[in-house]
């Protein structure tokens, strides 16, 4: 199993595509788009004009591009899983009935998957605030378990609680962000908080696109320090 995370979501339709392209896949069984920010949409247009996909899971309205253009349109829905060869993947997050909710932010109806092969495990937890996080474990936080932790919002102050990260009890955790972005992400807070946990922290704004590999441990490798130019000087 192999996560590769750039530097923000609205890179990451773009490296996707790219790195399809590369790998010679011309078809996708399924994309995920966790919800309606254009730092998490951007570049699945891009996907679906390149790639054949069997399906797309959302928390998007119907209306949406992406969920017009796609071929099959799903919303995310707590209790939702499937299996592509061994590796299982859960959605812990929205509910069904929180379509209904009138008013309810696209931030907290982030679809939340965790992905595990029997082995290892990661969590996927979009832009889910404190709210959500105290619901997730409230509903039973054995199902948080996980290796990595994708940190929820981007390191938002509003986000990754103390009770959500005992839960998750992951031994790494990854920082998607930009580098000097607006909202300064993470919050200096909220990555102490990861370091007094004993959390590895992963920034990209520091380390660039990084590749997670599970077996039966959890390897992650830079691109950047891997493949660093010359220019560098290291």
């Amino acid at each position: 199993m192999r996560w590769v995370g750039c530097t923000n979501e609205l890179n990451a339709g773009y490296a996707a595509d790219g790195f399809a392209r590369m790998r010679g896949i011309a078809a996708l069984d399924g994309i995920v788009v966790s919800h309606s920010d254009t730092d998490h949409t951007g570049g699945a247009l891009a996907v679906l004009g390149e790639q054949d996909a069997g399906w797309v899971a959302s928390s998007l309205p119907e209306g949406h591009p992406i969920a017009r253009a796609a071929r099959r349109h799903l919303r995310c829905a707590a209790g939702q899983h499937w299996e592509w060869d061994g590796v299982r993947f859960d959605m812990l997050h929205p509910t069904a009935a929180s379509y209904a909710e009138r008013g309810m932010k696209a931030n907290a109806r982030s679809c939340t998957l965790r992905i595990t092969n029997g082995h290892t495990a990661m969590l996927l937890a979009g832009d889910i605030e404190a709210a959500q996080e105290t619901r997730l474990v409230l509903d039973g936080a054995e199902r948080l378990r996980a290796d990595v932790l994708l940190a929820p919002h981007h390191g938002s102050g509003t986000s990754s609680t103390q009770a959500f990260l005992q839960a998750v009890h992951p031994s790494v955790g990854v920082f998607q962000v930009g580098w000097r972005n607006r909202y300064h992400h993470p919050k200096a807070e909220v990555y102490a908080r990861y370091g007094q946990l004993g959390i590895r922290r992963i920034r990209t704004d520091e380390v660039g696109a990084v590749t997670l590999d599970f077996s039966t441990a959890v390897e992650a490798a830079s691109w950047r320090a891997e493949r660093a130019r010359y220019w560098h000087n290291r």
